[in-house]
């Protein structure tokens, strides 16, 4: 899969997305904590949908 790499970070505002915590502890990128891990996410959009994975 192509796509874009970018960085997770925990801000809010105007062009962000939003996932849900519970779908970051799944994909191991936040502690009990909630404190986010130094991660990557990779961002595919096509015609149809925009696809967001973690980068191992």
């Amino acid at each position: 899969m192509s796509g874009e790499i970018r960085k997770l970070r925990d801000l809010g505002g105007s062009g962000g997305v939003a996932i849900p915590k519970d779908t970051l502890r799944e994909w191991g990128l936040i502690d009990d904590d909630d404190e986010l891990a130094d991660a990557y996410l990779r961002v595919d959009n096509t015609d149809d949908a925009v696809t967001v994975e973690p980068v191992q």
